[in-house]
């Protein structure tokens, strides 16, 4: 935080002036800064002029009637995963030669990524050049490309990083299919994603998909450990301009700068969203796969509210399309879909490996006031689709000709979350007694763990439930205590339940937030 000291009266004439000017400067900062938030301007950056002018590209873009890619050509859309996946880009060194820690290669387009975008490179000395598509930059194995257009296009990007300069690469961001991207710390294996933004994925408008036009991304130097790029994002509501600042290690983080664009009104506009997967879990009373008692990329939403609370919403595949509200009073602080279980044994997958899949953690910086977190989860019998959404809303209507800023950083890893010092919560489980009444049992870990503690648990049932009993115990397998509770349900709907530990009327531990489905 700067510290403004106060100018001192002095006698001397030109240096009372030099520090006023110091002074008026600062005021003009502000006043820019005060500004540039209202008008949305670019933030300061070495490349602020380019970004000024993708900014103006994306706006009179908005202004103008919505144009869809071009289709695939036949061939290419027909291809299967598998066939999609063993196309390789040739060039080892990727898209730069300048021998940094990062390669960058493109992927080709096919099987679901029929979007073309194109890729331009921008120099060491910041001048922005074309990266043309040709068929020659892949093996293409069988595929005969002699009908394909010339300027194709490619379907993103990949980038490795040699994190020990010991040119051992390591893959650690993935940008591909509409406005999808992904990373993990090093050492991990894929996981979840994150999204440019939704479009309409609740309410009564037919979901968009909006997607990458255009990136522009900067050559990286050998000395670089991070990577800049931009991104134009075009759909049939909006466009957008991005800044993305990419930094990997042990825990990746991705700084960024979203400035939207509306050309309609947007019924319900996602903001950072979190894309991720729940078929099973220990809270499951339904399985799909009896070889893996879970497969999960995440395990729960955790939201950090400037109150002080701290809330846990273990996920669920439900029986049908749901979606919930979180309101935000104030700030929110925090949130992300993390992957709390890291033990291999209540996953049982050699290949998998869910229990080293990455934790993603939204930090909000601007544009982030009020508004409400939605979570949706979606009903799938396979692993193989994602189910789960994570975002925020914004209070102020997203309506035609509206223009929105927002920059917030995400952070990818083991644990990327800050530290509470509030008890967390290690597991959910569920247990149908009969047709009316459910077990819960929850195991909160707590810091500081001592058996002196006398706990007080505070449980709400909602409408169409009640609580019949509940007891709390210690559980020195977690450092901590064990929570159960029977309910009683009294009809067909959804009844929300929360609980959390208190001791001398003071939150010792996170909120519980849940559903009971019928």
């Amino acid at each position: 935080m700067a510290v403004v000291h106060p100018m001192k009266r002095n006698s001397n004439f030109h240096v009372y002036f030099f520090y006023l000017g110091l002074y008026f400067l600062f005021f003009l900062y502000c006043g820019f800064k005060s500004q540039a938030k209202k008008e949305k301007a670019p933030p300061t950056h070495p490349l602020a002029f380019f970004y000024s002018k993708l900014l103006k590209r994306a706006r009179n873009l908005s202004f103008l009637p919505y144009q869809p890619p071009p289709k695939l050509p036949y061939d290419l859309g027909q291809l299967s995963y598998d066939q999609w996946f063993g196309i390789s880009f040739r060039d080892p060194r990727g898209i730069f030669s300048t021998g940094s820690r990062f390669i960058i290669k493109p992927f080709p387009l096919g099987y679901l990524f029929s979007q073309p975008l194109t890729i331009h490179l921008i120099t060491s000395k910041g001048e922005e050049k074309n990266y043309p598509f040709d068929p020659s930059l892949f093996d293409y194995k069988d595929l005969d490309s002699r009908n394909w257009p010339k300027d194709l296009g490619f379907a993103g990007f990949r980038v490795f990083f040699d994190e020990a300069e010991k040119k051992s690469w390591a893959e650690v961001l993935s940008v591909i299919g509409a406005s999808y991207f992904r990373s993990l710390g090093l050492g991990e294996t894929w996981g979840l994603s994150a999204r440019a933004l939704t479009v309409n994925t609740t309410g009564s408008s037919r979901e968009e998909f909006p997607f990458y036009r255009e990136f522009w991304i900067e050559e990286p130097k050998k000395e670089d450990s991070s990577l800049s790029f931009y991104a134009l994002l075009d759909g049939e509501s909006l466009t957008a301009a991005l800044q993305f600042l990419f930094t990997p290690g042990l825990e990746s983080k991705i700084e960024i700068e979203n400035f939207i664009f509306l050309r309609k009104t947007v019924e319900s506009l996602g903001i950072a969203p979190l894309t991720s997967m729940f078929l099973q879990g220990e809270n499951s009373t339904t399985f799909y796969n009896l070889l893996h008692p879970e497969e999960h990329d995440s395990d729960g939403l955790l939201m950090q509210m400037d109150t002080g609370e701290w809330i846990w919403r273990p996920l669920q595949n439900p029986p049908y399309f749901s979606s919930f509200r979180f309101p935000v009073k104030g700030k929110l602080l925090g949130f992300g879909l993390l992957q709390r279980d890291r033990s291999f044994d209540h996953y049982k997958s050699l290949l998998l490996r869910y229990e080293s899949r990455p934790s993603a953690w939204i930090k909000p910086l601007e544009g982030w006031e009020g508004g409400h977190l939605e979570l949706v989860e979606l009903p799938t019998t396979t692993e193989i689709k994602d189910n789960i959404v994570a975002y925020w809303v914004a209070e102020a209507p997203a309506l035609s000709q509206k223009q929105f800023h927002y920059s917030y950083t995400i952070f990818w890893g083991r644990d990327p979350q800050p530290r509470s010092e509030l008890g967390f919560i290690v597991s959910t489980r569920c247990a149908r007694i009969d047709k009316t009444i459910s077990l819960y049992v929850i195991d909160f870990s707590i810091p500081g763990y001592s058996e002196d503690l006398l706990p007080q648990p505070m449980i709400y049932v909602g409408e169409g439930g009640r609580l019949v009993e509940s007891g709390v115990e210690r559980n020195p397998f977690v450092s901590g205590l064990r929570l159960s509770f029977k309910i009683e349900r009294q009809g067909l709907s959804l009844i929300p339940l929360r609980a959390y530990l208190q001791t001398k009327d003071v939150p010792l531990t996170e909120t519980w937030d849940y559903v009971d489905f019928p």
